[in-house]
């Protein structure tokens, strides 16, 4: 073939199960005459995100429905501008100024699905702890949670906040987000420092449904949700 690899690592790249080497993305441009258009879309290629942070980003935007837990800050799809710079910001080793833009831009661009004719159906509890934290000052917080209460009044969206006295809940180990492709297919996303993965395991799919149920039982209430948001 005119890339150099089988019809099955092609088949592989096209399904999203293997990362396309650099070399693959040239063969394939040059095959194709695409004029450096696919060679753009190899995921090395962009810099604003890592790629597999891109594989879920794309994910995400094909998702009927979203399930998020938030342990540690406030989810990506509905922070603000000012919130995202202070929390990209804080990384280490500090990114530089012209990375931390283009993230940014990367990052409020993946919002806009939630403003499509038909947005996916999205639920998100958050621990207090989240909600805490300061990021920045007092004006950015202040601009965060009526930018919460503003999303939360939205008819697709449902927010819910897992206070500190409910104790321990199913979540204890870390953040997750599921993924709800259609009515037969779910994806389950994690991370751990430094990177991210789909998995799409029968069983720890179910596994994470079930463990979300949990903790949006656990949950303060939608309504709830928005006085204790209001509250602070």
């Amino acid at each position: 073939m005119a890339t150099g690899t089988s019809k099955q690592q092609v088949g592989a790249v096209e399904r999203g199960n293997r990362r396309p080497s650099k070399k693959f993305a040239e063969l394939a441009d040059k095959a194709l005459d695409a004029h450096g258009g696919l060679l753009n879309l190899w995921p090395g290629a962009k810099q604003t995100q890592p790629w597999w942070l891109e594989k879920f980003v794309e994910l995400e935007a094909k998702a009927q429905i979203i399930n998020e837990f938030q342990a540690q800050a406030i989810p990506g799809l509905l922070q603000t501008e000012g919130y995202a710079r202070a929390v990209m910001s804080a990384a280490f080793p500090p990114p530089v100024p012209h990375d931390i833009d283009e993230m940014l831009n990367a990052r409020l661009e993946r919002q806009q699905i939630l403003d499509r004719d038909r947005p996916p159906l999205t639920l998100f509890v958050v621990d207090e702890g989240v909600l805490r934290r300061p990021a920045s000052g007092k004006s950015v917080m202040r601009e965060q949670y009526k930018h919460l209460m503003a999303k939360a009044e939205l008819p697709y969206v449902q927010l819910q906040v897992l206070p500190f006295d409910r104790g321990v809940h199913a979540a204890m180990d870390g953040s997750l987000v599921l993924l709800t492709m259609t009515h037969t297919e779910s994806l389950v996303y994690a991370e751990t420092p430094g990177s991210g993965q789909v998995i799409s395991d029968s069983q720890i799919v179910a596994d994470c449904h079930q463990r979300f149920g949990a903790l949006r039982s656990l949950a303060l209430s939608p309504a709830e949700s928005l006085d204790f948001i209001a509250s602070l």
